[in-house]
């Protein structure tokens, strides 16, 4: 079947629905991570799509986001600066410095990561500067786009910890981790919700 998904924000809630089936409900002010599992990448694309069309959800890819034609400077400069009050006395500089060092990059290597370009950058290292832009920009919905697909456990678990890093500065900004069903999918440590649409595809909606 043809999955057809679409969110809505009312009341400070995001729902998920297929067609009219009612799939998934998250409060936008409560905080917390929550878990939604899907069967194939079709699906996880469509999930994202459907999300991220919402006002105030960002997406993060397993990419980081990043444009690869731009330094890591000027991928910063130009999203931090984005729609911006020109009169904001905030150092972005420094802030991000300490949002790279709270992600676990050393001063050496945020000293030399400006120039870099992303397509250069390992993966977990190009998430991460992708997730360290979040920080200083939380959205209202923080989507995290099938992080975990082809890592190992050890470098999962790694991000998992710099992950932890946003519910500490952002508590009542819920973050939701779009996954691959696997049996190597690593736990989330205090997941409030968990949502299972690997049958999405193939169970029509009687709604």
């Amino acid at each position: 079947m043809s999955v057809a998904l679409h969110a809505t924000v009312e009341a400070r809630r995001l729902s998920l629905f297929d067609g009219r089936c009612l799939r998934l409900v998250l409060p936008l002010d409560e905080g917390g991570r929550h878990r939604l599992i899907v069967g194939d990448s079709a699906v996880a694309r469509q999930v994202v799509k459907a999300l991220e069309r919402c006002p105030g959800v960002g997406v993060l890819a397993d990419s980081g986001g990043l444009l690869g034609a731009m330094t890591v400077a000027e991928n910063f400069a130009l999203a931090l600066r984005y729609d911006s009050d020109p009169d904001d006395p905030r150092d972005w500089g420094s802030d991000l410095e300490i949002a790279l060092r709270l992600c676990g990059l050393t001063p050496e290597r945020i000293a030399t990561l400006g120039r870099e370009r992303p397509m250069n950058l390992e993966r977990t290292e190009r998430w991460t500067v992708g997730f360290a832009r979040c920080l200083l920009r939380p959205p209202e919905l923080l989507v995290i786009d099938r992080l975990f697909a082809g890592l190992a456990r050890r470098q999962a678990n790694a991000l998992i910890a710099v992950e932890a890093i946003y519910h500490a500065r952002h508590p009542f900004r819920p973050v939701l981790f779009v996954d691959l069903d696997s049996h190597e999918l690593p736990e989330l440590p205090d997941c409030r919700t968990l949502t299972d649409l690997t049958e999405l595809a193939e169970t029509p909606c009687h709604c």
